[in-house]
């Protein structure tokens, strides 16, 4: 496990499992006190900012059961370096579950780097395994980015330009 968070869920609370739906995204987000913004043009989407990372939280599936937590990292990348942020990308996914982590062209020059937590709750979900998907998603992608900003050095003062 890539977070000292414990994501195991506790034994057996009584509590049935619901209908995920993102009015429960929206109520686990402001349970742990989080600011987000509902997207006008896609209303199965919530926009979020976490260290300076832009992060969406969105129901996905045929019947919208799958809770997606991405973010794209807060630089942009010159497509000439492709190959190197691929090799990153490629490195973390075989050491690490959680988050996938990819590359994309976003411009003609330009590459974007993900991370995206995806769980699937088609038979339902507790509250608390919606707050524990939450926080899997925002440690994960977070520690990608920092782990990204850290491998890159001095190097990351660069991009954007």
């Amino acid at each position: 496990m890539t977070s000292p968070i414990d994501y195991r869920l506790p034994e057996e609370t009584g509590v049935p499992a619901e209908a995920l739906s993102l009015e429960r995204v929206e109520a686990s987000l402001e349970r742990h006190g989080y600011a987000f913004v509902e997207d006008e043009e896609h209303p199965d989407i919530v926009r979020a900012r976490f260290d300076a990372y832009p992060f969406l939280f969105m129901l996905a599936g045929d019947d919208r059961t799958i809770l997606q937590t991405r973010a794209r990292w807060n630089h942009s990348v010159d497509v000439a370096r492709k190959v190197e942020m691929v090799k990153l990308c490629n490195e973390w996914n075989m050491n690490r579950i959680w988050p996938k982590v990819y590359v994309r062209r976003e411009a003609e020059t330009v590459l974007g780097m993900y991370g995206e937590v995806a769980v699937d709750f088609s038979t339902g979900a507790r509250d608390d395994q919606i707050d524990r998907s939450l926080e899997c998603g925002l440690t994960t992608i977070i520690s990608f980015f920092h782990d990204l900003e850290e491998r890159l050095g001095s190097s990351v003062d660069d991009l954007d330009d």
